[in-house]
C-alpha cells in the first residue's frame, strides 16, 4: 500500500472514531436524563471500575496497552460526566 492510501485509511478511521464518540456522548446525555428523573448521582464508581476492567481485557485481546486504553476511556468518561452534569443542571 502506498503512503497516500495508508494516510487516507487513517483519515477515514479518525472520522469513524469521532462519529462513535459523538454517538457515545448522545447516549450519555440520555443516561443523564434518566438519572435526573430518578434523582441518581452522576458518578457510579462501581460501574466505572467494571467498565475499565472490561476495557482492559479487550485491550489485551487486541494486543493494545491496557494502560493506554484505560487512559483514553477515563478521558471519555470524564468528558461524558461533565456533559451529564451540565444536562442535569449540576
Amino acid at each position: 500500500m502506498s503512503l497516500e492510501s495508508l494516510r487516507h485509511k487513517i483519515d477515514h478511521l479518525n472520522g469513524e472514531i469521532i462519529s462513535l464518540f459523538s454517538e457515545r456522548l448522545k447516549v450519555a446525555k440520555e443516561i443523564a436524563k434518566v438519572k435526573k428523573e430518578h434523582d441518581l448521582p452522576v458518578n457510579d464508581p462501581l460501574r466505572e471500575e467494571q467498565q475499565l476492567e472490561l476495557l482492559r481485557d479487550l485491550a489485551k485481546r487486541h494486543d493494545l496497552s491496557p494502560a493506554v486504553i484505560e487512559e483514553i476511556f477515563t478521558l471519555f468518561v470524564t468528558y461524558s460526566k461533565l456533559n451529564m452534569k451540565m444536562e442535569m443542571g449540576k
